[in-house]
Order: structure tokens, then C-alpha cells, then sequence
């Protein structure tokens, strides 16, 4: 029985094998395939989530980066809009108080409105404006054009001096105020025994007495372009405030009912005991200026007298007075809160229209 079993099965495998038949994988190999595919198929799965995974991760920092540009658009449009805010309500503030100032100027250049007016000239605006004017003169200052033109050296040595001016700063200052406003012009040096009327051939200087009547070839436009001359620089460092007691813009006279007892002194000669009692005889009883009780001087004898001058002295000096001012300084001020403008004007108030000659703000 065996041998017959094998020898059909030999022949079956022969038969297969001449039909080109191939023969059936056994059930191991079918086994190993299978997993053999399994582990294909795994492999072949894993790059594909990785690829998945990736594309995912950079979508979600897109979408992060995005939201980030977002925030920063959003956070630096409402940083210009607040900035944008807070120049817009200060420029509006601004505006607010210059118009307060141009308010308070229409008051004080009414010829009619003097320092003694403080209702009109200080006003609170609600809810948190107001607006403060103080007129002063021009005519309380020294015209440093007129000086120069009549020759009156005399004033500007006394008024050097008295700031502590070294003697020989005090004559090199003048020459050079001289030499701008007409050309080439000398002085006679404090301290010398040269007569007044001397020759300028003998006395190597010209005087003052020459000097008058000479038209000026380049006056001074400003009080400021003086500290451009030659050395001037002595005079700066001692009085800082120097620039205070000089003009360019009235008409060369002092204003004896608003000028200070200094001014006065310098320019009448008297000593200042004198010029403080003439001050304090205008400002009345009370002792106070710019009240109703005042008492201005309203003719030259009353002046005279009140200086103790004789006739003589006091005809020297009166050309350089006047009892009026004929150029105003008007400055006015508008507050809006922590926002203020000034505006300074410059005017003959009395003419007709105003006469503007200085308009500055600040």
C-alpha cells in the first residue's frame, strides 16, 4: 500500500511537473509571507503620519504667528489713536489759550485801559481758563539808538559803572555801540582831563557835543544785537539782566510817572534818596502804584520841584523826560489749565488805528 501511495504521488508530481504546474506553498511559507506583508504594510503606514503630523504642527504655528501680528496690529493702532488723542486735546488746549491771551490784548491795548483796571485785566474763563495783562512802557527803558545819536556817553559810562563794568571794558563797549550805529566814532575816556569842548585834534577824541545831530547809518533793530558789538561780553557777565533797561522803540525820553527811582536817577543827575521820594509822591496816600489814589505828575513844575532842581539844572535834562508814554508794552497771558501762551505786542495805543510795532509770542 505504501509503495503504491508513493508511486501516485510521485506520479501526480510528475504529471504537474510536465503540465508546467508549480507547486502549492506549503502552510509555512504561507505564514511567513503574511507576516512578511504585515510588516510592509506597517513600515509603509508610518511615513505617512509622519507626514500628517509635520503639516499639522506647521499649521498651528501659522495660525499662532498669525495671532500674534494680529495682536501687535491691534495693540499699535490703539497706542497712535490714544498718542493721537492726547496731542489732539493738547493742541486744543493750546489754541484755547492763545485765544485767551489775543482776548486779554484786546483790553489792554484800549488806550483807555490802564494797570490800575485789574478787574479787566484778570479775568478767570470757566471752566478752567483765565487771562492775565500787565501794561508796562517803553519810555521806562533807554532808547540805546537816541543815546548814541545825541551823544549822551555820559549815561551809559554812569550806568556801566554802577553794574561794576571795569573802566577800560566800559570805554571799549561804548566805541564799539558807536562804531556800529555810524561808523567810526570815539569817546572820551572816563577819568580824563580832557575839557568837554576840546578839539578832537587835541584831545584825540571826538566829544559829545560833536556827536549831536548825526543821522545814524545803522541803528540797532533789536535790544539783542547789542551783544554782538566788541565787548560786550563785560557788560553780560555783570548784570545778566542787562537787556531789561534798554529799548529800540520808544522815542528816546523817560517816562517820569512810570519809571523807577533808579531810572530817574540816572537820568536826571539827582541822587536816589531824591528820585525814591519823587516815586513815592505819585503812588499817593497808600503808598501803593497803580491805585486810584495816585497822583501823576501833570506838568514840568511839579516835576522840577518835586527833583529839587534849580531851573538851570533842570533844563539840561528835560528833553530826556516826558509825563506820557508814547510806546506801550503790552503782555498778555492765557492758561488753560497746565497750557499757557504770552503774547507781547509792542504799540503806540494812542494812535489811530494802533500802531503795532513788535509782535512776539510764546
Amino acid at each position: 500500500m505504501l509503495t503504491l501511495r508513493t508511486s501516485v504521488s510521485a506520479e501526480n508530481a510528475q504529471n504537474r511537473i510536465s503540465a508546467g504546474a508549480s507547486p502549492a506553498p506549503s502552510a509555512g511559507a504561507i505564514q511567513i509571507k503574511a507576516k512578511v506583508q504585515s510588516v510592509l504594510s506597517v513600515r509603509s503606514r508610518r511615513p505617512r503620519r509622519s507626514r500628517r503630523s509635520s503639516s499639522t504642527g506647521s499649521a498651528l504655528l501659522l495660525v499662532l504667528f498669525t495671532l500674534l501680528l494680529i495682536s501687535g496690529l491691534i495693540l499699535s493702532a490703539l497706542a497712535f489713536l490714544e498718542s493721537g488723542v492726547e496731542d489732539y486735546g493738547a493742541l486744543n488746549h493750546q489754541f484755547r489759550a492763545r485765544q485767551l491771551a489775543r482776548s486779554g490784548l484786546a483790553f489792554g491795548l484800549n488806550p483807555q485801559i490802564t494797570n490800575q483796571d485789574n478787574l479787566l485785566l484778570n479775568q478767570k474763563i470757566k471752566p478752567n481758563g483765565e487771562f492775565h495783562v500787565v501794561i508796562t512802557s517803553e519810555s521806562t527803558k533807554l532808547n540805546i539808538n537816541s543815546l548814541l545819536q545825541e551823544g549822551r556817553d555820559d549815561i551809559l559810562q554812569t550806568l556801566f559803572l554802577q553794574w561794576n563794568v571795569p573802566l577800560k571794558a566800559v570805554n571799549d563797549v561804548i566805541n564799539g555801540l558807536k562804531k556800529w550805529t555810524n561808523g567810526n566814532q570815539e569817546i572820551q575816556p572816563v577819568g580824563s582831563n580832557v575839557p568837554q569842548g576840546a578839539p578832537a585834534q587835541q584831545a584825540g577824541v571826538q566829544t559829545g557835543q560833536q556827536q549831536q545831530g548825526l543821522q545814524l547809518v545803522r541803528p540797532f533793530m533789536s535790544v539783542s544785537e547789542m551783544a554782538e558789538v566788541p565787548g560786550f561780553n563785560a557788560v553780560i557777565e555783570a548784570k545778566p539782566d542787562w537787556a531789561n533797561y534798554f529799548t529800540v522803540w520808544s522815542d528816546g525820553t523817560i517816562d517820569v510817572n512810570l519809571a523807577d527811582p533808579s531810572m530817574i536817577s540816572l537820568v536826571t543827575g539827582v541822587t536816589l534818596a531824591q528820585a525814591n521820594q519823587f516815586v513815592r509822591h505819585i503812588w499817593g496816600p497808600d503808598g501803593i502804584p497803580f491805585t486810584s489814589d495816585d497822583q501823576p505828575y501833570q506838568n514840568w513844575n511839579d516835576v522840577m520841584l518835586q527833583l529839587g532842581m534849580s531851573s538851570q539844572q533842570f533844563q539840561i535834562v528835560q528833553n530826556l523826560l516826558s509825563l506820557t508814554s508814547s510806546v506801550d508794552r503790552v503782555d498778555s497771558t492765557g492758561t488753560i489749565g497746565k497750557y499757557s501762551t504770552t503774547i507781547s505786542v509792542v504799540a503806540k495805543r494812542t494812535a489811530i488805528p494802533v500802531a503795532y510795532l513788535l509782535w512776539q509770542e510764546k
